[in-house]
C-alpha cells in the first residue's frame, strides 16, 4: 500500500511538472509542433445553455446561452473581479430566438462598451467578452452583434426578414428603369393625409393638400398658362386651350331624316322635323344651318328645346318669298353630352309655296370650340 501512494505522488509530481513546463510555452493538442499557446487540431466544445426563463444571471459556466421563451427577457452579467479571480477575457455568446427583446445589463456602476446595458432584437445575436476592468469602466466589450442589421425609410425588420411598410424618413427616389409601378387591390393612395375624406369612397387617389394651393401639377411640355386638363376618349388628359382644337374643320351633320314640318294650317312649335344632334361632350358649340323655304309673310324657326334656335327667319314680304337669311350661324352651350331632337315651328298658318327647294338644300351641322 505504502508503494503504491508514493508511485502515485510521484505520477502527480510529474504531471505538475508538466502542466508548469507547458505555461512557458505552447500546447498542443493533435497537433506536434504547436504555433500557438494552446494549438487545438480538431474540434473544441464549449457550454451549451439553453433557458427561457425572463430572468437569468449569467453564471461562470456559461459560454453560450440560447434564449426560447415567451416575452421579453433580462439577462444580467456577474460582476468584475479585481485581483484573484478576475476572469478577463471570458466570453459569452447569447442568442435570442425569440420575437421578444432581451435587455443585458452589467452589474451596477459597469457598462457594456461605455453603456449601462443594451439589447439583443428578436432573432439576434451578441458575442461579448470581459476587459478585466472593474468599476465605472467598460467591463465588457461588444464583439459582434447582430442588431447592427436595422430598417428604415419604408422598411420595416422582424427577426431575420426587412419587408416594406415603414414610414419614409428621408428623400426617396424611384428609378423605374422601364418597369411597370403598380397599385391594386381595393386600397387607396393617400397624399398628405392618412385619411379617406368624405366622397372619396370610390376614389383611388386622394391629394389633400388643406387650404394650400396647388396640390396637383403636371407637366408633358403641353402646359400653358390657363390651359385646363382635357381628356380623349380612352381617358387620356393633357393640357388645352378653353378654345378646343380637336373639333377644329370637323364638322358632324345632323342625324336623321328631315320631313317637312310646316304643312298644317296652323301655327306653333314643338312641329316634328324627323333629325336630331348627337353631341359627343359637353360644351360650347358652332351650329351653322340653310333651308329655302318660299313663303309670304311669317315666322319660321328650327330649335332645340331648351337649348335655343339653330334656325329662325322673321317675316319679311306680304308676296311670296323666298325667307332670309337662309344660311344662318349659332352659338350654343350644350351641359351634357346626348342626343337632342330638333323642333320646328311658325307664327301663322301659313303653308308654304315651296320647302327645301331652291338654293340651299337643307343642311345643319356642328363642331366643338370651346369647353
Amino acid at each position: 500500500m505504502h508503494k503504491h501512494f508514493t508511485t502515485l505522488l510521484q505520477v502527480v509530481g510529474l504531471l505538475a511538472a508538466s502542466i508548469a513546463f507547458a505555461q512557458t510555452g505552447n500546447i498542443g493538442i493533435n497537433t506536434a509542433n504547436p504555433g500557438s499557446t494552446i494549438d487545438i487540431n480538431g474540434s473544441l466544445a464549449a457550454n451549451y445553455n439553453s433557458v427561457n426563463t425572463t430572468l437569468y444571471t449569467l453564471a461562470a459556466t456559461d459560454f453560450h446561452v440560447s434564449y426560447n421563451g415567451f416575452a421579453n427577457a433580462v439577462f444580467n452579467l456577474p460582476s468584475a473581479v479585481s485581483g484573484a479571480g478576475n476572469f478577463k477575457g471570458r466570453i459569452y455568446i447569447i442568442k435570442n430566438n425569440t420575437n421578444f427583446t432581451i435587455t443585458l445589463n452589467p452589474a451596477a456602476s459597469e457598462t457594456i462598451n461605455g453603456n449601462p446595458s443594451v439589447s439583443i432584437p428578436a432573432n439576434q445575436s451578441m458575442q461579448i467578452i470581459s476587459t478585466g476592468n472593474t468599476g465605472s469602466g467598460s467591463t465588457w466589450e461588444l464583439v459582434s452583434s447582430g442588431s447592427s442589421l436595422t430598417a428604415n425609410n419604408g422598411l420595416t425588420i422582424s427577426g431575420n426578414n426587412i419587408n416594406l411598410g415603414g414610414t419614409l424618413s428621408q428623400a426617396t427616389n424611384i428609378s423605374t428603369a422601364g418597369n411597370n409601378l403598380s397599385v391594386n387591390g381595393t386600397g387607396k393612395v393617400l397624399v398628405g393625409t392618412n385619411t379617406v375624406p368624405t366622397g372619396a369612397a370610390s376614389a383611388k387617389m386622394v391629394i389633400d393638400n388643406g387650404t394650400t394651393n396647388g396640390a396637383l401639377q403636371i407637366r408633358d411640355g403641353s402646359q400653358q398658362l390657363g390651359y385646363v386638363l382635357t381628356s380623349d376618349a380612352n381617358g387620356l388628359a393633357s393640357w388645352s386651350s378653353t378654345v378646343t382644337t380637336a373639333f377644329a374643320n370637323n364638322w358632324t351633320p345632323y342625324t336623321g331624316t328631315l320631313t317637312n314640318p310646316f304643312t298644317a294650317p296652323t301655327s306653333g312649335g314643338g312641329l316634328a322635323t324627323g333629325i336630331s344632334l348627337t353631341i359627343p361632350a359637353k360644351g360650347w358649340y358652332f351650329i351653322r344651318s340653310g333651308v329655302a323655304i318660299n313663303s309670304d309673310c311669317n315666322d319660321y324657326f328650327f330649335y332645340i328645346n331648351g337649348i335655343g334656335d339653330v334656325w329662325r327667319s322673321y317675316c319679311g314680304s306680304n308676296t311670296a318669298a323666298y325667307m332670309f337669311p337662309r344660311d344662318q350661324n349659332r352659338v350654343l352651350y350644350f351641359a351634357s353630352p346626348g342626343s337632342y331632337t330638333v323642333l320646328a315651328g311658325k307664327t301663322n298658318g301659313i303653308i308654304p309655296v315651296s320647302f327645301n327647294a331652291g338654293n340651299p338644300v337643307f343642311y345643319l351641322d356642328f363642331v366643338k370650340f370651346q369647353n
